[in-house]
């Protein structure tokens, strides 16, 4: 190995972990000096979690921008405007649904069943009203209370953010849709936003531990559609509206 790529690979190393060192240390500080307070004296414990938890997002992609200065992030504005809607992302790196809380403060999202199992994160997730992904988490009145929970923060303004394909893909393409995410935006009659995510894998590609910090990355996210199903209409098809959805995010892939 030549002594350059030696180099790359250590300065790569160490900004990961400073990257790493923030993540861990910032939500703990946040934790104690934020979350704790909020959940003892907010009167909207949700609400103040999920401020808490777009501002320790947009510390740790500031601090990513300024130790990866070749990395640029490229948001539409259009992206930023959207409120009271259902956003529907396709998904390329574990940075997706951090990148997208540090944009919004009033978020809410699906998160992966397992991380609700872990100690003080699952608390932090329970308390930030996100969904798990798994309905086996939560049935019966605790299903109902999640959504309406969900329907009053779309009202509010709010946003929710869901990456139908479940997982990350490995090369790009999409892989098949969840429906759930669709029966919940028909249930609280929420526009569908729809919104393409370009080169997070590139910075943080999955199944490595590194970030790309030696490549030059745009890291884009575009708004390329919105959709307002009637979902009223005796002719309305949740299955049409995934194809729909997918038929849009599939031309963005091509061009």
């Amino acid at each position: 190995m030549s002594p350059i790529k030696i180099f790359q690979n250590a300065s790569a190393l160490f900004i990961t972990l400073l990257i790493w060192v923030y993540f861990l240390i910032g939500s703990t500080v946040f934790f104690l000096f934020g979350h704790i307070p909020a959940c003892l004296f907010s009167k909207n414990r949700a609400s103040a979690f999920q401020n808490l938890n777009h501002i320790n997002m947009g510390i740790f992609f500031a601090l990513t921008r300024f130790l990866i200065p070749r990395t640029k992030f490229i948001i539409q504005k259009e992206v930023l405007q959207i409120h009271s809607s259902v956003i529907v992302c396709n998904h390329l790196s574990y940075l997706d649904p951090i990148l997208l809380i540090s944009f919004f403060k009033q978020n809410c999202t699906i998160v992966k069943s397992t991380f609700f199992r872990v100690p003080f994160f699952g608390w932090l997730l329970r308390n930030s009203f996100y969904m798990p992904s798994s309905v086996g988490e939560v049935q019966g009145q605790s299903m109902v209370e999640n959504i309406e929970n969900i329907k009053k923060h779309l009202a509010a303004g709010g946003n929710f953010f869901v990456f139908p394909e479940g997982t990350r893909s490995r090369d790009g393409r999409l892989a098949p849709f969840n429906k759930g995410a669709f029966s919940i935006a028909r249930y609280c009659n929420a526009p569908l936003k729809l919104v393409y995510i370009k080169n997070t894998n590139k910075l943080f590609q999955p199944g490595t531990f590194l970030f790309k910090t030696h490549d030059n990355i745009e890291i884009e996210l575009e708004l390329i559609g919105t959709l307002t199903p009637d979902y009223v209409s005796d002719n309305f098809s949740i299955s049409a509206v995934v194809d729909d959805v997918r038929n849009v995010f599939e031309q963005r892939i091509k061009r």
